[in-house]
């Protein structure tokens, strides 16, 4: 089953939009002084790569939209 561009696209949003979630909770939230939970470095970094490889498979997903 192929996707149509707009399919891809919102796909493509989808993805962008949960790796900025991810970021802004995972990462800006590690350094917020008195946050309720302990994020340890390990958190910060998955964290960090995870939104990172989110937001290039958006990109990616854009990119082949328009081929």
């Amino acid at each position: 089953m192929r996707l149509n561009k707009l399919q891809i696209e919102a796909i493509s949003k989808f993805f962008a939009d949960l790796s900025k979630i991810l970021f802004a909770s995972a990462v800006v939230g590690f350094f917020i002084p008195g946050s309720s939970g302990y994020v340890n470095m390990s958190v910060f970094i998955f964290g960090s790569l995870f939104s990172l490889g989110l937001f290039i498979l958006s990109i990616a997903l854009l990119k082949s939209k328009e081929l």
